[in-house]
């Protein structure tokens, strides 16, 4: 069967909530097998498993983090920016960069001197997917 998206064993995906799974193959009835991880580690040992467009209607996949931190860059997240995330103002005190399977950033908030590890809202992500798909 011919599909637009691309999904091989190995590949991890995640969706606007923030489930993220690794598949562990695509069977011949066009099923895709997958374990749900966590920190790139399996958490959940029964497979959970979907039909191909199913999957591919609900998941996007994830590119490396190294890629994910640099595409949310150009969307102006960088150090020594102020931006508004989960309804305060921030300076922003360090580019991105992974934590625990998830982009974070440093920042702390207007009026506050402590530092904060932010981890970025699934929507930002997604929004970084979307300006690579659009530029492509």
């Amino acid at each position: 069967m011919s599909h637009d998206v691309e999904v091989k064993e190995g590949q991890s995906f995640q969706d606007g909530m923030g489930l993220t799974v690794r598949v562990a193959g695509i069977d011949a009835n066009d099923r895709v097998h997958f374990s749900v991880i966590e920190d790139r580690k399996v958490v959940r040992a029964e497979p959970g498993e979907m039909s191909y467009s199913a999957f591919v209607r609900r998941f996007t996949r994830i590119d490396s983090v190294e890629d994910a931190c640099a595409r949310i860059k150009r969307l102006g997240y960088v150090e020594s920016r102020r931006v508004r995330i989960y309804g305060e103002e921030f300076e922003l005190l360090s580019d991105p960069f992974p934590e625990a399977n998830r982009i974070a950033i440093r920042a702390k908030a207007t009026g506050d001197s402590s530092i904060r590890i932010l981890r970025l809202p699934v929507n930002i992500v997604q929004s970084s997917r979307v300006e690579r798909v659009k530029a492509a």
